[in-house]
This record gives structure tokens, C-alpha cells and sequence, in this order.
């Protein structure tokens, strides 16, 4: 706002005529109108920018005055680049043929203009928010210029020397000078402590203090040296001159000496209670080391029969371990022999309970069923006689007609109430059907025995596709029932040395398994074909399929995914044992959904267990 003060004081100056406001002398130059102009925007700019920590104002208030101050001083840089004149000096008022000696009154500057172009740069760069980086060090940079700029110039001033003066060349007046120092401070400390220069005068640093002590007394002592030298040189003579030069640097180096000794005094004192405080620390640490070291081998010797106590422990854990371990695979192992040896035991006894029910079967329906054949093949000729004889007595109706008409239409009345034409035409096909149904049970009692294999129970070499044909004749009767399609594709096989009726079991439980996994209208296949390696026997559904969840438990004794009463979980297990007697391997292809396949291999040349 000094700025601003004496650019009001110049207009002041031009619109009064004094030329003590105009120049603060009468003997210096006047303060151009625009210069005067400048430093009054400029001054009220820098008074509305934010301040650091103050209350912020609207920042965009500040950037009309240093942009206008920017769009003069470059047209008047251009007059002096071009010197072409373009007014920019009558822009406030009209001043012609004014001179102060050989320089023109009323022109800006060139130092002036570029001070000016430098501080309305700043000011407009301060208008942004700062970030305190590179820019916040370029705008006080730009600050210190301006203000060591007016400072060089005032110093002229003070040397009765006036810069640039006596000449056609405009030199910087003295208001306008002092103007630019006072304008750069208020730049330099609106750029705030976090910026260039004040940041290496702020904080509570040695280098800072250091600075805030002896910077103004060095430029103190070196301003009033120099001033004092030029006073005396002009008012007395050279030796008297020297005399005060040599007496102020004496003096000069006396205050600074005495400084010196203060600051060392200070800064020697904390130093020492620094190194005493240090010492002590030290002592201290030292101490508190040779304890803790103490107590931390009194913990490691403590740890390390711990640490031994530990590795004896672990040790014997290890062979516990490594004894509860081999018991358990002897555990398992002996659990696997058990639930084989029930499973086979069951087997046993299933097996055995059916060939003593189909051998009682087959006792019991081949008696009756023997008489009863050999009734129906009488009766059957006894009826084909009594067809004869009824036809002999159709004969003799003529007769019977002439000499017993009555008991010929008792006769009559009798034939049309028994249908006797019906009679005599379907007993035939009756008789025949009879004997076709005692010769399917016949080959049923040969089919269950056949399937028990009650005459061939011990190994030996025989068909395979005989037996499974079998067994799939006596299930065919559970796949009607069920509504699922049962079909076999059986082709030439070698003899295959075998338990005959337990590879029948295996074919059952397969077989039994497959049609009750399918819905109704499913279809179950059963195949057999010859390989290079030996024989294989597969069954095939379109059934639930099987998850693979459980795909690995199919085989377990007792595992079944039937209800409760519906199903044992032997059968798959069963099947197992005896394809691993024969010296064979069982497949299973599954997926949920599409039916299961089951793939049986036996060998021809196999070891049998």
C-alpha cells in the first residue's frame, strides 16, 4: 500500500503542479503519469491477494490491475524496441515539450518499464492458488528482482549520483525507485516463508538465525561505509577520506567480532550441554547395553535348554508318531481283509441260500410238472378221440331223427347250450396252448438252474454267452415290469476257464443295477466280444448315471444310494471280488444324466485267487 501511497502522490504532484510531490525533490526527476498509474494498481492488487493463514478474499479480483500494467509496459517496451511512438506516455495526461535538462519529463522509463513488466508477472502468477513448488520460488525470485532493482537506484540517489542521469536517456526517479523497493517487500512477503527468499530467512534453523543475524548488519555496515566514504570524500579531503574508510572497517569488524563472540558463546554453551547431555546418554546406553546383553545370555542359554528339551521331545513325538502311524496302515489293512472276507462271506451265503431255493424250486415245480405234461398229452388224445366219436354220432342224426326224434332235440337243445361247434373248434388251439405254457415253465426251472450252475459249481471251461443269456432271460420279467427295454448283443467267445455261476452273480448285479437306475422308457444293454487280451462283458443304461462325488465308493461293501430296505450295497462290492478273482479289472463311464456304462475284462489265460 506504500507503493500505492506514492503512485497517488505523483498523480497528486501532476494534477496540482508540485513538483515536490512529483519527485520528492525539485532538484530529481518527476515520477511518470503512468508510472504513478502503475504503482497505484499494483499497489491495490497486492492488497487484495490471499494471504497465507489470513482469510481468503477472491483471488480473481487481483487480475485486471496487473494485467492492464502488463498491456502498457509492453507497448511502451515496443516504442523503445521499435521507436516507433505509439502514446502509450499520454495515456494520463498530456505532457509536451517538458524537460528535465536534456532528459524528457513525463516518459517512462526503460528500467522503469521492465521493473513493471516483472511485478505485474508476479502479481498475476500470485493470483493462482499456490503450491509451493518450483512457481512459488519463481514468483519471489521475481519479488527480490523488482525490489533490488529500486534499491540499486535509490543508492544512486543516496551517492548524489543519480543512474542514467544527465543525459537524453530517462532515468528512474527516486519516488519511482523507492516505489519499486517498497513494492518488491510487499511481493516478497505475500510469496509467504514457504517460498524464495523468505525461506531461507524462516524457521527455527541454525542457517536461518544465522541469516536473520548477520544479513542486515552486512548490509548495514557496507550501505553506511560506502555512504560515509562518499560524504567525507565531498566535504573533506582524501586522507581524511581514508581515515574514516579505514576507521569504519575497523569498527565493522569490531561489532562483528563482538557478534561473533555472543553467537559463539551461545551456540558454544548448548554445544557443550549438548555434549555433556550426550555423554551421559551415552554412559547410560552403555549401561543399559552391558545389562540387557547380560540378561538376553541368560535368556539364550534358557532358550537354548528349551530348544534341546524340544528337539527330545519332537524326536519322540516323531517315532510316536511314526508307530501310531505304521499301526494305522496295519489297522487299515486289516479292516480291508475284514470287510473282503464279510463281503465274501456274504457272497457265500447268498449264493448258497439260492441254489438251495432253486433246487427246491426246481424239485418241487418238475413233479407236478412231469404229471402234469404227461396228463395234458393224455387229454390231449382223449379229446382228439372224443372229437372222433362226436363226429361218428352226427353221423346217425338221420337215424335218430326217424326213430327218437325227442332225443334227438334233447341232444340239439344240450350242443346249442354248451356251443359245442366252439368247442370242438378252439379245444385244439386250447390243448396246444396248455403245452406251450408247461414248456416255458420247463425252460424257466432249466434257466434258474442253469444260472445256479448247481451241476457245475466248481472251475472249469465253459460259454460265457450260454450263462449271461440265462441271466438275462430271468430279469427280463423286472424290466417289463419297470417299462425299460432290455437288449443283448452277444458274439462268439472263446471257452473262458471260470466260476460259471459266479460270473452269472456278476452279470446279475450289474444287470439288476442298470434297470433300476432307468426311468421308465429307458433302455439297458448288455454285450459281450472278444479281444486280443480276452473277453469283455458290458452292460450299459441311459439311466441317473453316477456322481462323481461318490464314483470312487461304488465298490465299498455296504455303500448304496438306494432306499433303506431297497438295497444292501453288496452287489457292486460282490461283482468287484469276482472280476479280481478272475484275474480281471472293472470300468466304469459315468456322467449325470447320460447313463453309466460298465465294462468288464477278463482274461482267457488269467490267474484265478
Amino acid at each position: 500500500m506504500s507503493a500505492a501511497g506514492l503512485g497517488i502522490m505523483a498523480l497528486a504532484g501532476w494534477g496540482s503542479g508540485s513538483a515536490t510531490l512529483m519527485a520528492l525533490h525539485a532538484n530529481f526527476i518527476p515520477m511518470a503519469p503512468n508510472s504513478a498509474l502503475a504503482f497505484l494498481v499494483l499497489g491495490l492488487s497486492l492488497g487484495l491477494l490471499p494471504r497465507p493463514g489470513g482469510t481468503a478474499k477472491v483471488g480473481w479480483v487481483s487480475v485486471p490491475g496487473p494485467l492492464l500494467v502488463v498491456m502498457i509496459v509492453t507497448l511502451r517496451l515496443s516504442e523503445y524496441a521499435t521507436g516507433i511512438d505509439l502514446g502509450v506516455d499520454h495515456v494520463m495526461m498530456n505532457v509536451h515539450g517538458e524537460s528535465f535538462g536534456l532528459t524528457p519529463v513525463g516518459k517512462m522509463a526503460l528500467p522503469t518499464a521492465i521493473g513493471f513488466l516483472i511485478a505485474g508477472l508476479s502479481l498475476l502468477l500470485q493470483t493462482r492458488k499456490p503450491n509451493h513448488g518450483w512457481r512459488d520460488d519463481l514468483i519471489g525470485a521475481m519479488a527480490l528482482f523488482v525490489a533490488l532493482g529500486g534499491l540499486v537506484f535509490t543508492l544512486g540517489y543516496l551517492h548524489n549520483a543519480p543512474l542514467m542521469s544527465g543525459g537524453e536517456s530517462i532515468p528512474m526517479a527516486l519516488n519511482t525507485a523507492l516505489g519499486f523497493g517498497l513494492l518488491g517487500l510487499g511481493m516478497v512477503a505475500a510469496a509467504g516463508p514457504t517460498a524464495f527468499p523468505l525461506r531461507l530467512l524462516a524457521g527455527p534453523s541454525t542457517r536461518s538465525r544465522l541469516l536473520r543475524v548477520f544479513l542486515p548488519f552486512v548490509a548495514a555496515i557496507v550501505m553506511l561505509v560506502a555512504w560515509s566514504t562518499l560524504l567525507v570524500s565531498g566535504y573533506a579531503g582524501r586522507s581524511f577520506a581514508a581515515l574514516m574508510s579505514a576507521s569504519s572497517i575497523v569498527l565493522a569488524l569490531i561489532v562483528a567480532g563482538l557478534i561473533c563472540a555472543r553467537i559463539a558463546e551461545r551456540v558454544g554453551g548448548q554445544l557443550e550441554r549438548a555434549e555433556t547431555a550426550l555423554k551421559k546418554a551415552n554412559e547410560d546406553l552403555e549401561a543399559k547395553v552391558i545389562e540387557r546383553t547380560r540378561e538376553l545370555s541368560t535368556a539364550k542359554a534358557l532358550l537354548e535348554e528349551r530348544n534341546t528339551q524340544l528337539e527330545e521331545t519332537a524326536a519322540d513325538l516323531k517315532r510316536t508318531s511314526a508307530s501310531v502311524r505304521r499301526a494305522h496302515e496295519e489297522l487299515q489293512e486289516t479292516h480291508e481283509v475284514l470287510k473282503r472276507a464279510e463281503s465274501e462271506l456274504v457272497e457265500s451265503e447268498k449264493l448258497s441260500s439260492l441254489r438251495q431255493m432253486v433246487a427246491g424250486m426246481a424239485h418241487e415245480i418238475n413233479n407236478p410238472l412231469a404229471f402234469v405234461t404227461s396228463n395234458v398229452a393224455v387229454l390231449q388224445r382223449d379229446v382228439g378221440n372224443l372229437h372222433e366219436m362226436i363226429r361218428f354220432y352226427r353221423e346217425a342224426e338221420k337215424t335218430l331223427a326217424e326213430h327218437h326224434s325227442e332225443l334227438l332235440d334233447r341232444i340239439h337243445t344240450l350242443s346249442d347250450k354248451i356251443d359245442l361247434p366252439f368247442i370242438l373248434e378252439n379245444t385244439d388251439s386250447l390243448m396246444s396252448r396248455s403245452r406251450e405254457g408247461l414248456k416255458r415253465i420247463q425252460q424257466i426251472v432249466r434257466d434258474l438252474r442253469e444260472f445256479a450252475r448247481l451241476d457245475e459249481a466248481e472251475l472249469k471251461e465253459a460259454d460265457l454267452n450260454c450263462g449271461i443269456k440265462t441271466t438275462v432271460s430271468i430279469l427280463r420279467a423286472k424290466a417289463e415290469k419297470q417299462r425299460v427295454t432290455l437288449e443283448t448283443s452277444f458274439a462268439p467267445l472263446p471257452l473262458l476257464t471260470c466260476y460259471s455261476a459266479k460270473i452269472n452273480q456278476l452279470v446279475l448285479s450289474l444287470v439288476d443295477n442298470a434297470i433300476d437306475a432307468c426311468c421308465p422308457g429307458g433302455h439297458v444293454t448288455v454285450s459281450t466280444r472278444s479281444t486280443s487280451h480276452g473277453i469283455e462283458i458290458e452292460v450299459a443304461d441311459n439311466g441317473r448315471g453316477i456322481d462323481s462325488s461318490i464314483r470312487g465308493k461304488i465298490f465299498d461293501p455296504f455303500f448304496t444310494t438306494k432306499p433303506i430296505g431297497k438295497g444292501t450295497g453288496l452287489g457292486l462290492s460282490m461283482a468287484y471280488g469276482i472280476v479280481q478273482t478272475h484275474g480281471g479289472r472293472i470300468d466304469v463311464d459315468s456322467q449325470p444324466g447320460h447313463g453309466s456304462r460298465f465294462l468288464v475284462s477278463l482274461p482267457v489265460g488269467g490267474a484265478l485267487s
